[in-house]
């Protein structure tokens, strides 16, 4: 993705989130979610949050097929997410798609777009 792309997706992300308070997860029965590793960086966690309920459920197949659209209110995450994802050294992936691509942020980073 180009640094253009990048940044659209991310502003994108951040409107949607803001005008609904919440963000989107795949959630399994035993309350885990769909994490899967980086692009970028080697032996890196990222967790996958779409900013609709329709994008998070189109994602519902293959091997995540088992997995549910898990809705995470935007003040919960940033109050409750956020931390444990940076003591984790997690990334957070922002609309992964078909293509099997997303852009992937630093918990902060994304903590401080949405609370601009």
């Amino acid at each position: 993705m180009s640094e253009i792309e990048i940044e659209s997706e991310l502003v994108s992300f951040v409107e949607k989130a803001r005008q609904s308070e919440q963000v989107w997860a795949l959630g399994a029965q035993d309350g885990g979610f769909v994490v899967c590793e980086s692009n970028q960086f080697e032996n890196t966690d990222v967790l996958l949050l779409w900013e609709s309920e329709a994008a998070a459920k189109a994602q519902c197949k293959e091997e995540w097929a088992e997995y549910s659209p898990t809705e995470i209110n935007l003040d919960e995450f940033l109050d409750e997410w956020i931390e444990d994802l940076k003591e984790d050294d997690a990334l957070i992936g922002l609309n992964w798609n078909d293509d099997q691509v997303c852009v992937e942020i630093e918990p902060v980073g994304l903590a401080r777009a949405l609370s601009e």
